[in-house]
């Protein structure tokens, strides 16, 4: 059986949040601090991390996708480490041709983002989502 669509594109983008040293991307192994889950369960056990969870992709035409993804980090400090987490997640993402290289992804887009306030341990978090349009697989 192959992997979902909306699968394949988490895990490449996983991989891209890695290479910009935006998170910790381990596919196996043991869950670390600042890394990345791909399988929307918020690990417990760490308190600096990010979520990819897959949304259901929406036909745009006859041939074409638009892939969705909302990506959750939490880190320690104010929400303006967040809003700086989150712009140099727009710098990779947002308005990017060809990124990532996945699906025949010809563009991708913030669609929106929600700043959360320090919880009782101190962990700000942000929520975006992103859109990619690429085509049917």
């Amino acid at each position: 059986m192959a992997d979902a669509p909306e699968i394949i594109l988490n895990r490449a983008l996983a991989q891209l949040l890695h290479d910009a040293e935006l998170a910790v991307y381990k596919p196996i192994g043991p869950i670390v601090e600042r890394g990345i889950r791909l399988d929307g369960v918020m690990p417990t056990t760490v308190n600096e991390f990010t979520l990819l969870t897959p949304l259901r992709p929406t036909p745009d035409g006859r041939v074409d996708m638009i892939y969705r993804t909302q990506i959750f980090t939490r880190r320690f400090g104010t929400p303006l480490t967040l809003r700086s987490w989150a712009a140099d997640l727009r710098a990779v993402l947002d308005q990017k041709e060809y990124t990532p290289a996945v699906l025949g992804i010809s563009f991708a887009t913030e669609f929106s983002a929600l700043d959360f306030d320090p919880d009782s341990q101190g962990r700000a978090a942000v929520a975006a989502t992103y859109h990619f349009l690429g085509r049917r697989s």
